[in-house]
């Protein structure tokens, strides 16, 4: 368990994502354990506001980077801007999800949301990892979902990007404990931010099965050099674990109907 963050894993964590929900949660939790941000999105005034408020909370340095991190050079830019500063917490949060059925959604999309989801955490994790590995220190979080443990229909390609984000950051995990790298994937179930709006989905059941963003980040952080993937919540533990015990035909039909149940 690392108690001095910015001696155990480095001086700055980089967050994409960092404009709303779990990706903003990061950047504040990060800042109050001491690190300066980096908060990587779209949206400039967004993050240029949760910087100003971060730097004033926590007396932290912050870093604003606005671009689409899909577009070919935006990785590169990236990079090069931060070079020569120390990263020592890669936050792969960025991601996009959408609901219906398979053949109505424009498959533009689905490139879109595989490009994000999957090859992002790749060549950012790719980019970062080396230096790490030269200090011999540093921590890597992939986000993941629930919808990684069984196949869900009418979020078929998102379950399917977040099973690739599991398993990744599992399998890195694996490779790189031994050189002082923690790297986790963390599988939230319904959480109440935009993404759930964006991706088609509206919180109709309020109560257990909806989480709020900093009990996610929460338990994440408090889990990082511990676990190599977490699920936060009991319940959602507690269903996660049952799915891999039910008939494989049963979860992906009771799946179905909870995912049209949220729509």
């Amino acid at each position: 368990m690392i108690h001095n963050w910015k001696e155990g894993y480095g001086e700055w964590a980089l967050v994409t994502g960092a404009s709303s929900g779990i990706g903003k949660e990061f950047c504040y939790q990060l800042a109050n354990r001491g690190m300066n941000i980096m908060l990587v999105a779209r949206r400039k005034t967004l993050i240029e506001e949760i910087a100003s408020d971060i730097e004033l909370k926590n007396g932290v340095k912050t870093i604003t980077i606005d671009l689409d991190i899909t577009e070919d050079s935006s990785i590169d830019k990236i990079y090069d801007k931060l070079k020569n500063i120390e990263v020592g917490f890669l936050v792969n949060n960025a991601g996009i999800g959408s609901f219906g059925d398979f053949h109505q959604t424009e498959l533009i999309k689905y490139q879109n949301m595989i490009k994000l989801n999957c090859m992002v955490p790749v060549i950012l994790t790719f980019k970062f990892l080396e230096k790490m590995l030269n200090r011999k220190k540093g921590a890597i979080i992939f986000l993941s979902s629930k919808s990684a443990y069984q196949p869900t229909p009418f979020f078929s390609v998102y379950g399917a990007t977040k099973v690739f984000n599991l398993f990744l950051g599992e399998a890195l995990w694996s490779e790189y404990k031994k050189n002082g790298i923690d790297i986790m994937s963390l599988s939230p179930g319904l959480v109440n931010t935009g993404f759930q709006k964006n991706a088609g989905v509206t919180p109709n059941q309020k109560g257990l099965m909806w989480a709020n963003p900093k009990e996610v980040v929460g338990t994440a952080l408090n889990s990082i050099g511990i676990k190599s993937s977490v699920v936060h919540g009991k319940l959602d533990k507690f269903l996660a674990f049952l799915t891999r015990l039910s008939p494989r035909k049963l979860s992906i039909k009771v799946a179905g109907m909870v995912a049209k149940s949220q729509s």
